[in-house]
């Protein structure tokens, strides 16, 4: 059963049973707190002054700024900030000095006669107004508490009225309808200027509209060049197939083929061509072509004629690599091959064939200039769209921005027209029939006003109870750092405590009954319970003790004789004399084994009455192993180190480590040191090593929970066998309420 402290931080939960533990313990502060804000709340009971008030409703519809300058209206405001500008407007220092003015200072300050001021009384008007606005609701609730009922309805009723009026001058400008007869003329007069020169600008470079003139004039520049660039593709097509003519007329043999007769010219005159044989001899070819043929001739030599020219045209435009000149290159050498099968059958047909096959030069010639013609006239067209384009595009800007400018003016020609007409019925408008404000319930009569004084007894009663539940929770959470429950040693230090004794007033009883009680016959008090008698309240934890340690001894194999055991604290009274002898007397009463109680401290009189004519020897004596001891009760044997003030620090460790031998060699099967508590200079430290179970007492509600975890850890660095008894504790939570008892 050996328990070491953890690495880790102490625990600073705060739990409801922490909580309710303070509040118990703190139970007087708490009570004295609250007695004094009760005190404090009849105080002002009785001293506050009687006051009366009168009340009055405003309902805010909607709110339209009569403002010339600003905005016409407010339909895209907030109705709280709308309310909230009234409620600003309702407690405003002009207006209370109004109703100052209005009703008169001596009215209002009687006690200084003719000597009060307007100042002085608005101050009164405006101390007593209150004006609240709930969330969400366009309902303004007016408020007016004065010591002197007869004022209340009297300054309420004339606030409301001058309140009418004020508001209509916070809305609206004087000399609205001036002001803005005369900006809606300077505005018109701008906006002719801007139309007259948007005009001229548009009838110099005639258009209507700058968009859809400018569209036009793109569109038709993209048209021309477009034309243009398929002229020109025209014009050097033509050309190559001038060129191409050109140079085969340069090589051709025999008549022109402008002369050459048509195949079905000659058929129809039935002329016959005559062939030359080797000797000059003419013969005739006895071999006719019929029509048919001779019309099938005619197709083929015109479909060749137009394959060469397509054949020129792609030349012209592709290598003689590509697919469509070779395609064009087969078609004809098709065409050509009938054309000879036809003339080898009919030679008449023979002579015939080059005025069928070459295309007109002349006709070409005169198609190329026509194309060419087209090329200009485009090209002259595309320069003059490109000169309109240009025009536009110069004068663009300039349009534009006088459309803005038009549009700008004529909008804000549109704000003053509409300004205009309300200033006009601004300028007529009565204070007292504002459309959009109406006064849901006029001044009531006067009553006690009671809110403030209930507020403030209310504030006095609960704030001492407050103050005194905040100073318990402060005191108990952070300020007093000592252990007052066996659960803050777990919760905070991590150490099981071996047993918990709670506080007991038995000594404060027998005080009590001494006072009252006749004296002996010697004159003297009556003799105090030693711990060692049955009727002492400590045996039942003793011998709770007594079984929990022989476990211990048990099971950690502990067999030997004597076995050393050191109770000690941490402070003077923690209670450690009495459990000592609580202890040693319930060791004792264990079998037939002897055992010695030590004091080391010299406890006090009620806990060693043996130092008054009882048996007690000094140790060394005490471990002689002879028979001459006078016990203090069965089995149970008394030893103090030495007289009152030479206790164990004078006597010294080194005879104490002297002494070791003979204690383990002495006949007593438990020894009991009763030892003093734990500081600098006790010798606690160094006799602990030598113990075999050494018990720390923690007394409740004075030992510092560092001061404790500091010297368990001290202890349990000599020899690790300490063991926590927390002495003293009190429940303060009734035990219904305590979830922890």
């Amino acid at each position: 059963m050996q328990y070491a402290l953890p690495d880790s931080e102490e625990s600073s939960s705060v739990s409801r049973a922490t909580v309710l533990f303070g509040l118990f313990r703190h139970k007087t502060i708490i009570a004295l707190c609250a007695l004094a804000g009760v005190i404090g709340a009849l105080v002002v009971r009785v001293t506050y002054q009687e006051t009366y008030q009168s009340q009055a409703k405003l309902l805010v519809r909607y709110l339209v700024e009569r403002s010339t300058v600003d905005q016409i209206d407010s339909a895209g405001r907030r109705l709280e900030g709308v309310v909230a500008s009234e409620a600003e407007i309702l407690t405003s220092w002009d207006l209370a000095v109004e109703v100052a003015e209005a009703l008169g200072p001596e009215r209002l300050l009687p006690e200084q006669g003719s000597a009060a001021t307007k100042e002085a009384a608005a101050g009164v008007v405006s101390a007593g107004l209150a004006v609240a606005v709930n969330g969400g609701s366009n309902i303004i609730l007016l408020s007016y508490t004065n010591p002197r009922p007869e004022l209340t309805t009297l300054v309420l009723n004339e606030l409301v009225s001058r309140y009418f009026v004020k508001h209509l001058e916070v809305h609206r400008s004087a000399g609205a309808f001036d002001f803005v007869s005369q900006q809606a003329d300077q505005v018109r007069a701008r906006l002719n200027q801007t139309e007259d020169a948007l005009k001229t600008l548009k009838g110099k470079v005639r258009i209507a509209s700058l968009p859809e003139s400018t569209s036009g004039v793109t569109a038709e520049l993209i048209r021309t060049e477009e034309q243009l660039r398929g002229a020109e593709a025209e014009v050097a097509e033509q050309r190559a197939r001038v060129k191409a003519l050109e140079l085969a007329s340069l090589g051709q043999v025999g008549p022109s083929p402008s002369s050459a007769p048509d195949p079905a010219t000659l058929f129809a005159s039935g002329a016959q061509p005559a062939s030359t044989s080797k000797s000059g001899s003419i013969t005739v070819e006895p071999s006719q072509p019929s029509p048919a043929d001779a019309e099938r001739y005619s197709t083929l030599a015109a479909r060749a004629v137009h394959l060469r020219q397509n054949e020129l045209a792609l030349l012209s435009k592709y290598t003689p690599q590509n697919n469509l000149v070779k395609l064009n290159s087969a078609e004809l050498r098709n065409i050509q091959k009938q054309l000879q099968d036809l003339r080898e059958r009919f030679p008449i047909l023979g002579g015939m064939s080059e005025a069928v096959q070459r295309p007109d030069l002349f006709s070409e010639r005169a198609q190329l200039a026509g194309v060419e013609a087209k090329a200009r006239m485009l090209h002259t067209r595309l320069q003059e769209v490109r000169d309109r384009f240009k025009e536009l595009s110069d004068v663009g800007p300039q349009v534009a921005e006088l459309e803005r400018k038009k549009e700008m003016e004529e909008g804000s020609y549109k704000y003053f027209q509409q300004t205009l007409e309300k200033a006009r019925i601004d300028e007529a408008l009565d204070p007292s029939k504002i459309p959009n404000i109406s006064a849901v319930q006029r001044p009531s009569p006067p009553s006690r006003a009671t809110d403030k004084r209930n507020k403030l007894m209310l504030a006095f009663g609960a704030g001492g109870l407050g103050v005194g539940i905040a100073l318990a929770l402060l005191n108990e959470l952070f300020l007093n750092r000592t252990l007052k429950r066996p659960l803050e040693l777990e919760a905070h230090l991590r150490i099981p405590p071996l047993v918990s004794i709670p506080f007991s007033s038995a000594g404060k009883r027998r005080r009590l009954l001494r006072g009252k009680a006749s004296p002996g016959a010697n004159g003297h008090e009556p003799p105090s319970i030693a711990p060692w008698d049955s009727g002492h309240f400590i045996r039942p934890y003793a011998e709770a003790l007594r079984d929990r340690l022989g476990l211990y001894f048990e099971l950690n194999d502990l067999t030997h004789k004597p076995k050393l055991l050191g109770v000690t604290a941490f402070s003077e009274g923690a209670g450690t004399s009495t459990l000592a002898a609580g202890l040693a007397a319930a060791l004792s009463e264990v079998g037939d084994g002897k055992v010695l109680l030590v004091d080391v401290r010299l406890g006090p009189k009620d806990v060693h009455p043996f130092f008054k004519g009882r048996p007690a020897l000094p140790l060394p004596e005490a471990l002689k192993t002879d028979d001459a001891k006078e016990p203090a009760a069965e089995n149970l044997y008394l030893a103090t180190v030495g007289s009152k003030g030479s206790g164990l620090a004078q006597l010294g460790l080194k005879r104490f480590f002297d002494m070791i031998p003979n204690v383990q060699a002495s006949d007593f099967d438990y020894i009991v040191f009763d030892m003093p508590p734990l500081s600098d200079t006790s010798p606690t430290l160094g006799m602990a090593g030598f113990m075999d179970k050494m018990l720390l007492v923690v007394e409740a509600e004075e030992n510092n929970r560092d001061a404790v975890k500091r010297g368990y850890a001290t202890l349990s660095a000599e020899r690790n066998n300490v063991s926590i008894v927390f002495n003293k504790g009190r429940s303060y939570i009734p035990k219904w309420l305590d979830s922890d008892s």
